[in-house]
């Protein structure tokens, strides 16, 4: 359409920006460029699930993603609204919408990627409409990891299961939880190992439950930390929590803003007959977390 900005759009949710993700950014650079487009992202600020029915469990929530869609090079990421009108939008519809904002040169997508009413829109459709329309569709076939396909809900599986070094290595990045730190019932302190705790955004996944070696990052600093997720059986918790010591710190940082990257499982939860057996074994965590966070 003319006086729209020609574009090339890479569809998709983009959920954690996985190595698939980013061969994705990468084919989007090499289309713009052919061209002469600008690269886009066409996303959702929420999943498409809270709409359709279906357990949300994301590995990162839109700041993040969008963040780390610009950095890979997307100059335009367009976060919008999934809707009960957009998920009975035909194919052919959901292509208009993207005609309305720019002049489509070319759509990148993923090899299982769909769209339109009930997911009737494939990337064989995409090309149909591209042909009639003169606008390209280029599929990017799935990365493997180890003969598999990298996926998000392969990653999530993984963090459920608190292997945080596969989701490391499929994410190119530390898998990572975000929340205020809150007060709890303080036996962290009592015992010499004080601990923030965290309310993490209920719609991440969280990893499996476990001692982990990470880093605690807030108000501008990075510390070694050991977290610990569970109900603390042996102090007759029920709740779950994310409780993180950060090793070598002692301050009041109640209220700030705590950032939790997940290194290395240690553990799994183990309930202790008494205080001082806690004790010992937070200091034999606190010593096996050296050296996993380098």
């Amino acid at each position: 359409m003319t006086g729209l900005q020609p574009a090339v759009v890479a569809l998709g949710m983009f959920d954690g920006v996985h190595l698939g993700h980013r061969a994705l950014i990468t084919r989007l650079l090499e289309e713009a460029k052919r061209l002469n487009a600008i690269p886009v992202v066409y996303t959702f600020s929420n999943h498409p699930l809270e709409v359709l029915g279906g357990n949300v469990r994301l590995l990162s929530d839109m700041q993040e993603r969008n963040a780390l869609l610009l950095s890979l090079g997307a100059q335009v990421v367009e976060s919008v609204p999934f809707t009960p009108e957009m998920a009975h939008l035909s194919t052919e519809q959901f292509v208009e919408l993207l005609n309305e904002k720019w002049n489509v040169r070319g759509l990148v997508v993923g090899y299982n990627y769909t769209c339109g009413d009930r997911g009737k829109g494939t990337p064989e459709t995409l090309h149909h409409i591209g042909d009639e329309r003169g606008f390209s569709v280029s599929v990017v076939e799935p990365v493997l990891f180890e003969g598999e396909p990298v996926s998000s809900t392969r990653i999530r599986e993984a963090v459920e299961r608190g292997d945080v070094s596969l989701a490391e290595t499929l994410l190119v990045r530390r898998y990572t939880l975000s929340g205020t730190i809150v007060q709890n019932k303080r036996i962290g302190s009592r015992i010499g190992f004080p601990t923030a705790n965290i309310d993490a955004d209920p719609k991440r996944v969280i990893p499996a439950d476990g001692v982990y070696a990470t880093v605690a990052s807030v108000g501008g600093n990075a510390y070694r930390a050991v977290t610990n997720i569970g109900t603390n059986p042996s102090v007759h918790g029920e709740k779950l929590t994310i409780e993180t010591h950060l090793i070598g710190f002692n301050a009041d940082i109640y209220g700030q803003q705590l950032t939790v990257a997940f290194c290395k499982r240690l553990r799994g939860e183990l309930m202790f007959d008494t205080l001082d057996a806690l004790k010992e074994q937070i200091r034999k965590d606190i010593e096996d977390a050296t050296g996993y966070c380098d």
